[in-house]
């Protein structure tokens, strides 16, 4: 079968002949792909998911959708969230997010369908999970829109504010509405949804996407280190799969339809929502069948400490031929910093009101 029988026999998929086996039993392209073929899986995981209940915004259609159907073939009751706007931003129906729930109960599944605007309505969304399944367990925080394009000399000031209030706003306050819920029952399942168009798709756009993914990114990086304490684990994605926003342009169109399936993404999204997730404010690029740990680096650097200086020693400045270091934390940076800065180790950390952790 070719790439593009493939996705569209994918798009003939009906809720009435939908069941999980077919779902997750299809082959992927047989065209040759710019990555390596993941070795076979089993995607009937289950692991610790069964029973659980979980939230996936933006769960309407994409990979919201795949992430949903993913949970309920693990065994979770899932509140499918999606308020049926456009990729603007502008608001729509629930017909979308019940279209998906159809899709899941049709298969055997448990979900119910939720149409609440995230950035204004978060504690409505938690509300439903708990008045139909009583808890609050796994929170997928997917939803997120591409804004108004226009060029960086001309932004919209209202509809690069739209996209952060749907991605950054709305996965803030989703967090924090699941998480008074997550603390009390000391367990926790929180996974972000941010983007490699964080490294900058180079367009000359308002670059509102790209921001909204870069603060999603930090801010799983710095609630994931707090919030294990509470029993809470908050990690995200940077996932590559096709949906209507890789659509947008002919360029990522033929891309994520020939080598991004979005299927493969969904055993790590129930691995990071399992009892078995081992870490937690960690970010990981998910895509064709291959996940990796993704994160900041640093180098050692010059220590001219002039203009001219710095600029004669460029090539320190740039890392070039030193190894990077991925610091664990802002305290772990810091002490790097100093330590390469000063040649010694940073001491006396209780006189800056700093605690290793």
């Amino acid at each position: 079968m070719t790439s593009v029988a493939f996705i569209k026999e994918r798009q003939s998929i009906s809720a009435s002949s939908l069941n999980f086996q077919n779902l997750y039993a299809r082959q992927s392209p047989t065209s040759k792909s710019l990555v390596a073929e993941p070795q076979a899986q089993n995607h009937s995981l289950t692991m610790s998911v069964k029973g659980r209940v979980a939230i996936v915004t933006g769960a309407g259609g994409g990979l919201g959708r795949e992430y949903a159907i993913a949970l309920a073939a693990a065994g979770a009751k899932v509140v499918v969230n999606d308020y049926g706007g456009t990729l603007d931003g502008r608001p729509g129906t629930s017909e979308r997010a019940q279209a998906v729930v159809d899709e899941i109960t049709t298969a055997g599944g448990t979900a119910v369908a939720d149409s609440h605007d995230v950035s204004k309505d978060a504690k409505a969304i938690i509300a439903d999970a708990v008045r139909n399944y009583g808890t609050v367990d796994i929170l997928v925080n997917n939803a997120g829109i591409a804004g108004k394009p226009s060029s960086h000399d001309d932004v919209d000031g209202e509809a690069f504010m739209r996209v952060l209030e749907i991605g950054v706003l709305g996965t803030t306050l989703m967090t924090s509405a699941a998480y008074a819920i997550m603390r009390q029952q000391g367990h926790g399942r929180v996974i972000n949804v941010s983007s490699n168009s964080i490294y900058g798709f180079g367009a000359g756009g308002d670059c509102a996407y790209a921001a909204s993914k870069g603060a999603i990114y930090a801010l799983t990086r710095d609630l994931g280190r707090y919030s294990e304490r509470d029993g809470i684990k908050i990690n995200g994605i940077l996932p590559s799969g096709w949906s209507r926003m890789g659509d947008m342009s002919e360029g990522t169109k033929l891309v994520t339809r020939t080598y991004f399936d979005p299927a493969k993404i969904n055993p790590f999204v129930v691995l990071l929502a399992s009892d078995e997730c081992p870490v937690s404010g960690e970010m990981f690029t998910v895509s064709a069948g291959r996940a990796a740990r993704e994160t900041f680096a640093t180098y050692p650097g010059s220590n001219a400490a002039t203009t001219e200086g710095w600029l004669n020693d460029w090539n320190k400045v740039f890392g070039i031929g030193d190894e990077p270091y991925a610091a664990s934390s802002c305290l772990d940076h810091v002490q790097y910093i100093v330590k390469n800065a000063t040649g010694k180790d940073m001491e006396a950390i209780a006189e800056f009101g700093l605690a290793a952790k």
